[in-house]
């Protein structure tokens, strides 16, 4: 159901050319549904691991969009993507209201990110919206800026990779939604700014506004990654 809904989307976009990076892997002996779960999980497996490779290799000034079917499955895609850029002495941003800090840091430690030593350093930044936000629960433009400051401010002095990792699927369900398509425009497909950007919505937002949130959303992005698939958009 939800790839007819996204097919039927898809073709209302006047893009003139869609890439598929990553397709659904044709079935094999070893991966029909009729030898049994296991070959289920094997293919969902490798879909997995070639939609990393694919967040991995997303240059700098990129801005993709991932809608994910649970937070689990986000976590499986964006950790391997920060991780890497940790590892590459980088910066890592994570922003979500969506999610608890703490359990959040405590999935990434399971993971095998240090994230008390990363934070530490200030290479790893973890928070919520609250920072980009005002009391009336607007985008906070000025604190905005800051944040963004502050990430070119230590891509310059570093020369590393910056890698940053939204989630605003709260804020969209409260409503937010004109906002949030606003700043993602103004961000456009191509950031100015030399760092990495992953936009995450849960995919049950999708089908806001009879479809016209994916719309907008695919049109704001270099990229798309939905459950099994991932798009080159521009």
């Amino acid at each position: 159901m939800w790839a007819e809904f996204f097919y039927t989307t898809v073709r209302q976009i006047s893009i003139a050319s869609i890439s598929i990076l990553v397709a659904v892997i044709p079935e094999t002996p070893f991966t029909s549904a009729k030898y049994s779960l296991h070959g289920h999980a094997f293919r969902a497996g490798l879909e997995m691991s070639n939609i990393v490779r694919t967040l991995q290799g997303l240059a700098p000034n990129d801005h993709a969009v991932l809608f994910y079917s649970d937070i689990g499955a986000k976590r499986e895609l964006v950790f391997p993507f920060l991780l890497e850029a940790l590892e590459k002495q980088g910066v890592a941003v994570y922003v979500t209201d969506h999610e608890s800090l703490d359990e959040l840091r405590e999935a990434m430690k399971h993971w095998g990110i240090y994230v008390d030593r990363y934070e530490r350093d200030h290479s790893l930044t973890i928070t919520d919206y609250e920072t980009l936000m005002v009391a009336e629960e607007r985008l906070d433009d000025l604190k905005t800026s800051r944040l963004l400051s502050d990430l070119i401010e230590r891509l310059m002095k570093r020369g590393v990779p910056v890698r940053m990792v939204a989630d605003a699927t709260s804020l969209a369900k409260r409503g937010m939604v004109d906002k949030l398509i606003q700043r993602e425009r103004a961000l456009g497909r191509h950031l100015e700014l030399p760092l990495t950007l992953i936009c995450c919505y849960e995919d049950t937002l999708a089908g806001l506004n009879e479809g016209q949130f994916l719309i907008d959303t695919l049109q704001a992005h270099s990229h798309a990654v939905f459950p099994g698939i991932a798009l080159q958009l521009a």
